[in-house]
């Protein structure tokens, strides 16, 4: 595979990195999606890294079109930088191969980081999920099932789903919450700063409300690097969030 694949990209006219980031400009018929490289990587040359993505064949992403590699959180906040940016050069099947390069980050990249592009924006309710899943993120139950599909949400979700989902989650974390109380009380931490200062997490969590999860939710967005690319228990990162002082968007 790599000695078809590179001949092929070495023909390519030499890539041109004349942007840092996707950006929509304000375009209501874009929105930026990431998609998680694979472990298929060439390098082109010093600078240059071919990465792979895989997609379902109803993606539009197209040749030419601009992807930002970032990395996904392990350790630190670090292992998020930017990793360079490049265009998509050649699509074979449902796999995408983008030429990176201007990596200032110190870091080389690797399965499982995030690729950043433009995308159309699909004909479906836009609310918090998609935007979650826009970072790859998925939100699951106590039991690692997941709340909502983060691929499959781009071709098909409505409000009423939505919905549903986030009354999934309010379950979830009153089940999580009672759970511990009966059998870990200990685990009953005082919150000791932010709006539930005072109260008890798992006792907040059995009043969990929709508008909780609501707040929660719109903190990830608007602070997704922690997230990014990852599978979490809903009711471990919403009781993290809680001791934490329930951190909110500025709006």
């Amino acid at each position: 595979m790599r000695k078809i694949i590179l001949p092929l990209l070495l023909l390519i006219s030499q890539v041109s990195f004349s942007q840092s980031q996707p950006r929509n400009n304000g375009d209501s018929t874009k929105i930026t999606w990431a998609f998680p490289v694979t472990g298929y990587m060439v390098d082109l040359n010093d600078s240059v890294k071919v990465v792979q993505v895989q997609l379902p064949d109803a993606f539009p992403v197209k040749e030419k079109q601009l992807g930002v590699l970032r990395g996904v959180y392990n350790t630190s906040h670090a292992d998020t930088a930017q990793k360079g940016y490049g265009r998509c050069h050649l699509i074979k099947g449902d796999f995408y191969y983008f030429s990176i390069g201007n990596n200032k980050s110190g870091m080389w990249p690797k399965q499982g980081d995030l690729l950043y592009t433009l995308i159309d924006k699909p004909a479906i309710f836009t609310g918090q999920v998609v935007k979650l899943a826009a970072h790859y993120i998925e939100l699951d139950n106590v039991y690692d099932q997941p709340l909502y599909d983060r691929v499959g949400v781009y071709y098909q979700w409505a409000e009423s789903d939505e919905k549903r989902m986030i009354d999934s989650a309010v379950n979830d974390i009153k089940f999580t919450g009672n759970y511990f109380l009966a059998n870990n009380p200990s685990m009953n931490q005082l919150i000791d700063k932010g709006l539930y200062k005072g109260q008890k997490v798992l006792n907040l969590m059995m009043q969990c409300k929709a508008s909780q999860v609501n707040d929660f939710m719109s903190y990830i967005i608007a602070r997704p690097r922690l997230y990014a690319g990852k599978k979490w228990k809903i009711s471990e990162i919403f009781a993290t969030w809680l001791v934490e002082g329930a951190p909110a968007v500025i709006k």
